[in-house]
Parts: structure tokens; C-alpha cells; sequence
């Protein structure tokens, strides 16, 4: 028999901020939940995020849609939730080089949040020549204390660290270690699934932050090749996602980070490093989110074969592995995604909503089928 004590309705495994937001709607929504992870609250990834809250731009396709969507929905989630970690600066996005001015030309007439162009009279704390084309302002833009922002959600929810045994389904219920629940939510990021999910694939790519101590006078963010904070307190953030796989050392792309910001913002130039992060960022080849009820690959395979066209994502005829859910995918946007996409995990949980076909995880399992694999 089960002790109440180590019973839930659902465990979320995995405290980055996939794992935090879908913690936080449940709890809202009623259940017992349980927060686990290997190490602790944000220890992978999201810890070492610059957290920047930015739209997308795009020529208004799904990913724009849906990631400005989030967006959007994040900037209140965090003004009202954590607002002591919430700082809404703006944020100045620059083309790299020529070919992506003429990018943003073509963009413009797509972007569906409130800009402004700017030019360098209006910004003279950003080098001359990263203004040569112009670029846009979003006056609505921010960026969050990772940290604040987890401590502050998690404040009601139960927690358990250092959590590793193996995950495993016993008398109806998902065990992780000695704690037992009806639901298991997998928001592990980019760390290896706990159980075989032949068609998920979750990938890393490597990204830094590092925080510096300056006067320079930086009042709104700043993003072209890497993006730069504006000034709080006298801290500033500068931080990137790099390729999946980077040859260089940490410590070549830390100089090249502040290189670049010092090429950005002059003022940066005697900033004297606090702390350095960094981790794997979870990603898919779609760079959609991946969120939803997980297949039972083996008896879809058996029950569904190449799958019809007909077929779409979250259809009924799915075979399912019971209880089982996915947080994932959200690559260098995980603080932009997070809000919302814990939101649609939770209702999928609580109530079975259908989740957008365009970030459900049944996507993948319909490639696969259909590729014959």
C-alpha cells in the first residue's frame, strides 16, 4: 500500500522552466504535484539562460505565430507572477551584416507586436556602425531573473532534489524513486528521455550567459549576434545559443561573447566578469515546442501502419501510453515558451483538452510511421 505521504496526482520530472510553469498551472488547477529533478531548481539550462523575452521575427509562418503568441502571453505571466524578477527595458534587434537588413526589409510588414525603427540619434550608447542599418524596437520587450522567477513559482508546490532512481509504472501508478503518482509529466530537457520514446528526439544546443559587472549606460536590450542586457543595478547580462556542435573552448567563446558586446555597446569595454553559465539548451529539428499526451509507439505502429494522411495529431485513434505527458523542445526561448506551454500541458492533463496540432508531440510519431520505421 501506497504511503499518502509519497502519493501525487501528477510528478513533473525535471525543475528547468518547462518543468516550473507545467508545476505551477496544475498546482492551480488543483493537484497535488510533485517538482523533481536530478540535481535542483534550474540546474541545467534554464539556469544558465539570459532569459530574454523577444518575439520572433519571420514572414508571419506558424513558428512566428505561435512563438510571439507565447510571448506575448509570458510578458503578463511574469509581470503578475514574479514582478520583482520582471524587467520590461525594450529591446533594440540589429541585422548581423547586409544580407540580414535585407531580411528585415522583408520581415517588416509580418511583425505582429509593437515596433518602432530605430536609428543611431536615438541610441548613441550602441556603436555607430551595429546601426548602419537601422533596426527595430520593441518597446514591450524584457528579460527575467531565472532564478526569482523559479523560486517565486515554486514557493506552494512540493519539491524533491537529488532524485535518481529509475521511472517505471507500478499498480496503475508512475514511480520515480519512492514517490508515486497517477500522471508523469517528462520535462527533462535536453537529458536522455527516462524510458524509450522511439520517435521523440531531443537534441542540445550549447549556450552561454555571462554576467558582468559595468556603468555603462545601457537602458534597453540589445540583440544582433549575441544579446546584451540593458544595465540593472550596475549588472548586465550578455549571452547566446551557439551551433550544436562548437568546436571552440569555453573560454573562447566567453572572450568572443565579450568581444562582440564591446564591439556592440563601447561602454561595456571595462566590465569586469561576475559569474559565467551554461548549459544545453532542448531542441527539435522543427523548432516547435513539443508538449502533449505521449504515444505508444509500438501499438500505433501495430494498429495505425503508415498512418493516412487523414491522420492528424491528437486524433482519438492514437493508442496511448497512459498518463505519461511531454514538456520539451523549447531550444533558446524556454522563459518565452514556458508560461504558455505549462499551461496547455496542464489543461491536456486536467481535462483533456486537444493541444494545437503544430506543437503536439503526435506530429513526430506520425513522421515516423510514415517514413515506415
Amino acid at each position: 500500500m501506497t504511503n499518502n505521504r509519497f502519493l501525487f496526482d501528477t510528478i513533473v520530472l525535471g525543475a528547468g522552466i518547462a518543468g516550473v510553469c507545467t508545476a505551477w498551472w496544475l498546482k492551480k488547477a488543483g493537484h497535488r504535484v510533485l517538482l523533481v529533478d536530478k540535481k535542483g531548481l534550474l540546474a541545467g539550462a534554464s539556469g544558465a539562460a539570459g532569459a530574454f523575452l523577444s518575439p520572433r521575427l519571420g514572414k508571419g509562418g506558424d513558428l512566428q505565430k505561435i512563438t510571439n503568441e507565447a510571448y506575448r502571453f509570458a510578458l503578463d505571466f511574469y509581470a503578475q507572477k514574479a514582478p520583482e524578477s520582471f524587467f520590461q527595458k525594450g529591446l533594440v534587434r540589429l541585422p548581423k551584416d547586409e544580407a540580414d537588413a535585407k531580411r528585415f526589409i522583408a520581415y517588416e510588414p509580418f511583425i505582429d507586436v509593437p515596433f518602432q525603427k530605430v536609428t543611431a540619434e536615438e541610441f548613441p550608447h550602441i556603436d555607430p556602425e551595429a546601426l548602419r542599418w537601422g533596426g527595430f524596437y520593441f518597446p514591450d520587450a524584457a528579460f527575467v531573473d531565472p532564478t526569482g522567477v523559479a523560486e517565486t513559482l515554486v514557493r506552494d508546490i512540493e519539491t524533491a532534489w537529488g532524485i535518481e532512481g529509475p521511472v517505471r509504472q507500478t499498480e496503475g501508478l508512475w514511480a520515480v524513486g519512492k514517490y508515486r503518482a497517477k500522471n508523469l509529466v517528462l520535462a527533462t530537457g535536453a537529458a536522455q528521455l527516462p524510458m524509450a520514446i522511439p520517435y521523440i528526439q531531443i537534441g542540445g544546443v550549447w549556450g552561454e550567459r555571462v554576467d558582468v559587472r559595468s556603468d555603462a549606460a545601457i537602458p534597453v536590450t540589445l540583440h544582433q549576434k549575441l544579446s546584451v542586457s540593458a544595465n540593472v543595478d550596475g549588472f548586465v547580462r550578455i549571452g547566446a545559443t551557439h551551433v550544436r556542435h562548437d568546436p571552440r573552448s569555453e573560454i573562447e567563446r566567453v572572450n568572443q561573447l565579450i568581444v562582440d558586446a564591446v564591439k556592440l555597446v563601447p561602454g561595456l569595454k571595462d566590465q569586469q566578469i561576475v559569474r559565467i553559465f551554461a548549459g544545453h539548451r532542448a531542441s527539435v529539428n522543427d523548432h516547435f515546442p513539443l508538449v502533449g499526451a505521449m504515444a505508444d509507439y509500438e501499438a500505433a505502429k501495430a494498429k495505425l501502419g503508415c498512418a493516412p494522411k487523414s491522420l492528424k495529431p491528437e486524433d482519438p485513434a492514437i493508442p496511448r501510453i497512459e498518463n505519461l505527458y511531454i514538456v520539451n523542445g523549447f531550444g533558446g526561448r524556454g522563459f518565452v515558451f514556458g508560461p504558455l506551454m505549462g499551461k496547455i500541458a496542464a489543461e491536456k492533463i486536467v481535462h483533456d483538452t486537444s493541444v494545437d496540432a503544430r506543437i503536439s508531440a503526435d506530429r513526430y510519431l506520425l513522421r515516423r510511421l510514415r517514413k515506415g520505421r
